[in-house]
This record gives structure tokens, sequence and C-alpha cells, in this order.
């Protein structure tokens, strides 16, 4: 496996991740690390040569940086903060950071259009949690985070309905990589989207399991 940049890594580490820990449980550190992690293994599995690792992990650390200044419109503001970041200088050209910059932004479903780069497919794809229970749950904190006084019932309403809206045949949720485990997840997300009291099930095991609500 290829090894990131350590002097790049420990920059990352102590002056970009710690500010997810300020963001909302769907964008939080936690999140970060997840999609660093199947960042860099998407590349791997991708077994392309060309393909440079320290622009893979600098742009999934960097890719929700832009919650800074709120969740709307924040995939533009990582695409800013990555240009505007000097010390990347020291470890990219000016193309470098722009395909970072740009993969941040194209991370985002809102855009309308496929990323521009393989980075960006990767970025998009590695932020979609490809471990069901993940997402399931990145969906459900999001919602208490957000909308602390619904009940469960109105909770379950409110993101089942996200989740079909991303999730559908045609829904906004594009996946991008040739790898198996990415196509498995969406075909899951996929069933739960067409069918309300399956994702209602798995919701009360997985809080169940996860003690978030009471008995």
């Amino acid at each position: 496996m290829k090894k990131v940049n350590e002097k790049l890594k420990k920059y990352i580490e102590n002056q970009i991740l710690p500010h997810y820990d300020n963001f909302d449980h769907g964008h939080d550190r936690r999140h970060a690390d997840s999609v660093i992690e199947r960042g860099l293994e998407f590349a791997e599995d991708l077994n392309d040569d060309n393909i440079n690792i320290d622009i893979v992990y600098a742009s999934c650390a960097y890719h929700d940086i832009g919650m800074i200044k709120g969740r709307k419109g924040h995939a533009n503001f990582s695409y800013e903060y990555v240009l505007n970041d000097e010390k990347l200088k020291e470890f990219f050209d000016e193309d470098e950071i722009k395909l970072i910059a740009e993969a941040c932004q194209d991370h985002s479903t809102s855009t309308g259009r496929p990323p521009r780069t393989i980075y960006g497919m990767i970025v998009s794809d590695a932020d979609k949690d490809s471990d069901i229970n993940i997402g399931l749950m990145r969906g459900w904190d999001f919602s208490i985070f957000h909308f602390p006084n619904m009940t469960f019932e109105e909770h379950i309403d409110d993101i089942h309905k996200e989740i079909y809206k991303r999730f559908n045949i045609n829904g906004t949720v594009k996946l991008y990589l040739p790898i198996q485990k990415i196509q498995s997840f969406l075909n899951e997300m996929r069933y739960y989207a067409y069918n309300k009291e399956a994702y209602r099930d798995k919701m009360l095991e997985l809080l169940a399991k996860e003690d978030n609500i009471e008995k």
C-alpha cells in the first residue's frame, strides 16, 4: 500500500481534522476519519499507478472543512478553503491543489453533475458510508441533532423521505467507482428507499444496539 507523506499527515491531523469536532454528528471527526479510511482503501482497490495517494488523503480530509461556515454550500466553502490554505503549497504544486479543491467541491450531490476527476469520484463514493449500518445511523444522528423535538415516528418519516430522495432509481446519489463493496451498499440503500417498514425495523434494531431509545 502506498504511504501518505508523514509531514502532510501530521499537519492535517493537528490543524485540519480538529475542526470536525465542532460539526454535527453527520459531519464530525468520526465521519472525516471514515471518509479518509475508505478513500485510501478505494484508491488501493483501483490499483492505478497514476493516482497520487497524497491528493487522495488531502481531498478526503478537507472535503467537509467548509462546514466551518455552515452546512449550506459547504462543498463550495471547502473548495475555497483548500485554495487559500498556504500550507498546502509545501506539499503540492498549483495544479495538484486545484485537484484537491475540485474533489472537495465535487463530493456533494447538490452539484447535479459527476465529479471532474478520479479524486472527486473517490471522495464522493467514500463520503457515502459503504457500511450500511453506519450510513443509516449517520442519517439518524443528523436528524436527532437538527430536529431534537421530533418524535420517533417523525424522525423515521423525515429520514426515510431523504433516503428515497437520494437512493431511488433516479435519486440524487450517484456512485462512480467500479468496486463491488460500493455497488452492494447502493443496492441495500435502494432496498430501504423502496421499503419504509423494512427501514423502520432496521432502525429499531440499530437503535436498540446503540441504546439510543428508551426501552
